[in-house]
């Protein structure tokens, strides 16, 4: 199958650790969350995956192109940083949302790390949303104003996304991450962002990190005006 490969790490017992630790544990929370995003980002960063961090004791592995060594070694460092059991799942799926639901299927009740089907031919497509415009906006409208805009716009794509097979992630600042499907992804994108003034790079490769870089390098030829319309495409 061609396809993109992702996985699901799942914190078991997660909510009851939080309870364990008292009322005065929201920093506490906080922090355990951030150091275990971080953890493995970087992680996943040196063998060119991304993680997804979803509610947080969820979190994706963008895993097309890597190794089982590779995939093992996020593992291992969730393992090491979590306060609690780690499980993962990992699938191939025509599109993320399919290989989302696959990887979730084999979670199970035990924990470990279930490697599943790989893709015959791996693909990632990242499409970087921006809203145009945001700096002036906020300075006019006022930041909590913007940012219920932000928030807004994030979940409206988050629908969207979901309901065409993609998977989208909010990166901060005004900036959304969709994980595509490969054969209609042009026609999700236009549909996307009819939603709000937005402009969208999209990189296209057999690696999560390499898609990323290409989906930034297109965004920024909008943005410096090398291109003038709305969606720039970069392959691998």
């Amino acid at each position: 199958m061609k396809g993109v490969y992702l996985g699901v790490i799942e914190f078991r017992g997660y909510r009851e650790w939080t309870e364990s630790i008292g009322s005065d544990r929201e920093w506490r929370l906080q922090i355990t969350q951030s150091r275990i995003y971080l953890t493995l980002q970087e992680a996943a960063a040196r063998v060119n995956g991304f993680i997804l961090p979803l509610r947080y004791d969820y979190m994706l592995l963008v895993a097309s192109g890597l190794s089982r060594e590779a995939v093992e070694k996020v593992y291992h460092a969730a393992m090491g940083v979590s306060p609690v059991p780690v499980s993962m799942s990992m699938a191939c799926g025509a599109n993320p949302r399919d290989a989302v639901a696959r990887a979730w299927e084999h979670l199970g009740a035990g924990n470990g790390l279930y490697l599943g089907e790989r893709c015959q031919e791996d693909y990632v497509v990242a499409a970087h949303f921006d809203i145009n415009d945001i700096t002036r906006r906020t300075r006019r409208q006022g930041l909590l104003d913007t940012y219920t805009t932000v928030l807004s716009l994030i979940a409206r794509l988050q629908e969207e996304a979901h309901r065409r097979g993609a998977v989208s992630q909010y990166l901060g600042g005004d900036n959304v991450l969709a994980l595509l499907p490969l054969d209609n992804y042009e026609e999700i994108i236009n549909d996307m962002i009819s939603l709000e003034d937005l402009k969208v790079g999209v990189g296209i490769a057999s690696s999560s990190r390499k898609a990323l870089t290409l989906a930034a390098e297109a965004l920024h030829r909008i943005r410096t005006g090398e291109s003038s319309g709305k969606i720039v495409v970069l392959e691998e």
